[in-house]
Order: structure tokens, then C-alpha cells, then sequence
């Protein structure tokens, strides 16, 4: 069986002209079918996000001193690997030497301002006492001569009838009279005796309040003193200048013969480990991303080397509203611009080539959007 071509009359196969419908057939099948997987795979959501906008970073310590003074000697060089408590620098301490030295010697004076009024308080706790002692021999000085004046004037008047009765001589009366007579001046000598003593008896308290506020004066003193000697050993202390963590030493500007003062930047301390990689994402990227998910990073400096971590945090504000001069999208005449979050990616221990790794080294980051795992 034969088909014959319009106008020609040529004769056609049947089966060359399914063959060449068949064909259409297929390629219009894979043109849709691809079409349809491009679409798909446009509104799908992205399995992951990358970015060349990151770096490598580490929290960097800064050696600054505590105190002023001339550098006399730099104990590190520039690179040089310190662990915790290696000394970096030494600060010229003669000046706080001196200084110690005299807080010492105020202190010493001060605590012999103490013993001195601790001393005036015994002694008046002792006139004091004396006083008091004082005060009860003449109130028994009184009862003693009060009693003795009694029993004299009694006797007086017994011998006085005597003698008017003729039963002994006047002498006898007369006797008596002048034993009275003595013991009335003894009570009254006493009487003062008493008054002498109890007005020393109100002085010497009076002192004793005056005594105890120069104590209390002299110990405050001492604590004031003590702190002053404290602090001159701190400073003291602090001419030496210590590392507070393992690293190696960056960014040195310290030399022998600065004159540094306190909080200046002398160098910085990048830690050997703790590397970790900040990544600015476009805002459009984050909206999936979370802690937890895997990353891949590549190093620019080590090419063909890639690194594994996971999300630490994402920032809690872009990148420019942490800015010194923060983004103000309501001032003049406004453009979109795409704002950029940091997100922060740790690295996972152990892996190889991670020494190699440098604060600063550009990196390309890719985060897996993922659930992560918990």
C-alpha cells in the first residue's frame, strides 16, 4: 500500500510517514517534559544557599596595659606562638616600686596611730578605775568618821553628867569633845575627798569618748592604708603584662622605649582554634535557614579543599544596623537595596588542612536548608 504526494503523484510508504509522526511525537514529549521540569524546579524551594560574601574569623584578644609608664622590654616576637600566663611585655616598674614603698610606710605609721590610741584608752580605762576606787574609800572614809564623830559626842555628854555629879574629872569630857571635834574635820576632809574624786571620776569618762573616736579615726586609717598598699601592689603587679589565652601573637606595635598607657592597643592574641566562618547571606536567603543545618565551606586559599560545619546563630539585625552609620531607609529619595545577614558557621573539629585556616581568608559558604539535626 502506497500514498501519492499532492501535485505530484508520487507514491509515499505508509510507514515513513508514521515513522517521521512518531518522531514528533517523542521530541514534543521531552520539550514538554523538560519544560515542566524547569518549572518545576524554578518554584520549588532551593535545597540550599550560597554565598562568596563570608570570611574566616576568630575572636582576637587585644593586650593593652593596666598602668602607664616606658616599655622596657618585649618578651614576644611578631607570629610567635604563647599559651595563658606567658609574659608579653614589661612595663619600667621602678616609679610603682617606690610608690609600694611608700604606701607601705603609711600603712606602718597608721597602724602606730592605733597602738598609740589603743595605749590612751588603757590608761584612761585605768585613771577611770582609780577614780572610782577612789570614790568608795572616801564614801567608807565618811561612814567611818561620821561613826567615830557619834560615838565621841555620846561619850562627851556621858562624862559631862559624870562630871557635874562629881563622879569624874571635866578633863574626861573635855577628852571626848576634842575626839568629836576631830572626827567632824576627818568626815568633812573625807566629804571633799569624795567631790575631788567624783569630778575626776567625770573627766576621766569624758576622755574615754574623746580616746575612742581617735581609735576609731586611726583604724579607719589603717583600712584606708591597706587599700592604697593594695592598689600600689596591683600596679606594681600590672608592669608585667601576661597573655590571657592560648594564640599567636598579631598586629604587634609595641616596641622597647614606647610610653604606653592604659587600654592602649599593644598587639593581639588570634587563637590556634575557635576559627570560625561569618557568612553574609541576602536577606531572601534566610527566611529557611536555622541553627544546626550543615555547610560546606571552600577556602580561597586552599583550592580544592572543602571544610564541614553547621549554622551557629544567624545575627539578630543586618549587617548595616550594627553599622557605625546605620542605614536610615526613610530619609531622601529611597532604593531598595538588598540587606545582607551574618551568619555565623562553625567549623567541625578534627578536619584536615585546619591549621592552614587564617582570620580574614575569603570562603565560599553553602548551607544545606535541611531540617537540622538534633
Amino acid at each position: 500500500m502506497s500514498e501519492t504526494t499532492a501535485g505530484e503523484g508520487i507514491p509515499v510508504p505508509a510507514v515513513k510517514v508514521n515513522k517521521r509522526s512518531k518522531r514528533i511525537w517523542v521530541v514534543s514529549s521531552i520539550a514538554l517534559a523538560v519544560a515542566l521540569a524547569g518549572t518545576v524546579w524554578l518554584l520549588a524551594a532551593p535545597a540550599s544557599e550560597s554565598t562568596d560574601d563570608a570570611y574566616l574569623t576568630a575572636d582576637a584578644t587585644t593586650v593593652a596595659p593596666k598602668v602607664k609608664g616606658f616599655v622596657a622590654k618585649v618578651l614576644v616576637r611578631h607570629n610567635q606562638l604563647v599559651h595563658a600566663g606567658d609574659k608579653l611585655v614589661l612595663i619600667d616598674s621602678e616609679e610603682f616600686t617606690a610608690r609600694l614603698a611608700a604606701a607601705r610606710g603609711d600603712l606602718e605609721d597608721a597602724r602606730a596611730q592605733v597602738a598609740q590610741q589603743q595605749a590612751a584608752l588603757l590608761s584612761q580605762q585605768a585613771q577611770e578605775q582609780l577614780a572610782l576606787t577612789q570614790i568608795e574609800a572616801a564614801r567608807t572614809a565618811i561612814r567611818s568618821s561620821r561613826a567615830e564623830q557619834q560615838h565621841a559626842e555620846a561619850e562627851q555628854q556621858r562624862y559631862q553628867s559624870l562630871a557635874v555629879s562629881g563622879a569624874t574629872s571635866r578633863n574626861d569630857a573635855d577628852r571626848y569633845k576634842t575626839v568629836a571635834v576631830t572626827a567632824e574635820q576627818t568626815s568633812a576632809h573625807a566629804a571633799a575627798m569624795l567631790d575631788v574624786a567624783q569630778n575626776q571620776a567625770a573627766v576621766t569618762h569624758a576622755q574615754r569618748a574623746e580616746i575612742e573616736a581617735a581609735l576609731a579615726l586611726a583604724n579607719a586609717a589603717v583600712v584606708k592604708a591597706q587599700a592604697a598598699e593594695d592598689l600600689a601592689q596591683q600596679d606594681l603587679n600590672h608592669t608585667t603584662i601576661f597573655a590571657a589565652v592560648d594564640g599567636v601573637v598579631g598586629n604587634r606595635q609595641v616596641q622597647v622605649g614606647d610610653y604606653v598607657t592604659p587600654g592602649q592597643r599593644l598587639m593581639a592574641l588570634v587563637p590556634d582554634e575557635g576559627i570560625y566562618v561569618t557568612a553574609n547571606f541576602k536577606e531572601t536567603q534566610t527566611g529557611r535557614m536555622q541553627p544546626g543545618q550543615k555547610a560546606d565551606v571552600q577556602v580561597d586559599a586552599l583550592p580544592g579543599v572543602t571544610f564541614h560545619g553547621e549554622v551557629d546563630s544567624l545575627a539578630p539585625g543586618s549587617g548595616s544596623t550594627f553599622a557605625l552609620l546605620p542605614f536610615e531607609p526613610g530619609t531622601g529619595n529611597f532604593t531598595k537595596i538588598v540587606q545582607r545577614v551574618p551568619v555565623r558557621i562553625r567549623l567541625d573539629p578534627g578536619q584536615p588542612e585546619a591549621s592552614a585556616l587564617r582570620p580574614g581568608l575569603s570562603v565560599d559558604a553553602r548551607v544545606s536548608l535541611t531540617e537540622p539535626v538534633r
